[in-house]
């Protein structure tokens, strides 16, 4: 398995807009498209994840200074379960090794209708070497955890980065904060 650069031009890409169609739910989605539209200072890598040559996933990690923020990350849903993902969360981190990559998550919410799919999304990044962060975020009507695959948080730097998150996508303001 091996992740590589996922050109917005290619078949590969009209692949993982069908792996993205089916991944998220209407309101957590993107298209593509729109976040290649965003990287105005190509500090965007659209990752194909490739199992035998084949596209069967992909991530949009966000690049700023020493954070790597997994923005989105989706395996085609007749490759979830047989490791996939967990194989590809650790190339993920081999290729950026050295810095801090973080992620979000919805908090889980016994009152919550889709919790156990949020129990599931937790459990999965602390089971393949994230730490929950006692930090999270709100927006989009939404509490996330935010995690980390570093046991030390860099609060300042991801704050720094979600102040430049929100320059090039002025409706993501997230509200930081510890319970």
């Amino acid at each position: 398995m091996e992740l590589r650069i996922l050109q917005q031009d290619s078949e590969d890409k009209r692949i993982a807009d069908t792996i993205n169609e089916e991944s998220f739910p209407e309101c957590e989605k993107n298209s593509l498209d729109d976040l290649y539209a965003s990287d105005t200072s190509e500090k965007l890598d659209m990752l194909g994840i490739y199992d035998n040559d084949t596209i069967v996933g992909f991530f949009t990690v966000r690049k700023y200074e020493n954070i790597r923020y997994l923005a989105y990350f989706a395996v085609s849903r007749d490759k979830r379960s047989s490791g996939i993902g967990s194989q590809a969360l650790q190339l993920l981190k081999e290729r950026y090794h050295g810095t801090q990559i973080v992620t979000e998550f919805e908090t889980p919410d016994v009152s919550c209708d889709n919790n156990a799919m949020r129990l599931r999304r937790r459990d999965f990044y602390l089971r393949n070497g994230f730490y929950e962060t006692d930090w999270y975020s709100f927006y989009d009507d939404t509490e996330f955890t935010i995690a980390c695959s570093e046991p030390v948080f860099d609060k300042e730097g991801f704050e720094r980065f979600t102040t430049y998150l929100s320059s090039i996508v002025p409706d993501h303001i997230p509200k930081l904060y510890r319970k």
